[in-house]
């Protein structure tokens, strides 16, 4: 019988550990949260208070006025019908401005094994990347 692989509790250490073995650059936001910024975007990694959940939350920079809203949740349920993660949506500021979310999660609060968060990481910080430049090529082409 071949032994189960370890199951590991995923921390902050590990994440970082994880990070730079996939070469992602990453730094430490004003709040201590662990993150990747893009002029684009900034992907933050979040523990549930419980440590449960694992939240992959990316944060993208571009502004949306209410006149685009009806374009833009067009685009965002197309993406969230054809793709597993992440699942995208909108807040609206305090200025009126909407702002897109993209949230990918897991629970893992009976652990993980190190190689299955590691494909995860990679996978949802790709995908983070990639929403923004499908989102970018699907509102450029609504617009024309």
């Amino acid at each position: 019988m071949t032994p189960s692989p370890a199951v590991v509790q995923p921390d902050r250490d590990l994440l970082e550990e994880i990070l730079d073995e996939l070469d992602i650059e990453h730094t430490t936001d004003t709040e201590g949260d662990l993150t990747i910024s893009t002029a684009h975007l900034t992907i933050y990694f979040l523990f549930g208070g419980e440590g449960d959940m694992f939240t992959v939350r990316a944060l993208y920079v571009r502004q949306y006025s209410v006149d685009d809203k009806r374009m833009l949740l067009t685009a965002l349920n197309e993406w969230n019908a054809d793709t597993m993660w992440p699942k995208v949506y909108t807040f609206t500021q305090d200025n009126g401005l909407m702002r897109v979310v993209g949230d990918s999660q897991i629970y893992v609060g009976a652990g993980v094994t190190r190689e299955h968060l590691t494909t995860m990481v990679a996978h949802w910080v790709r995908f983070s990347i990639k929403f923004y430049r499908w989102l970018t090529d699907r509102l450029a082409f609504e617009a024309d």
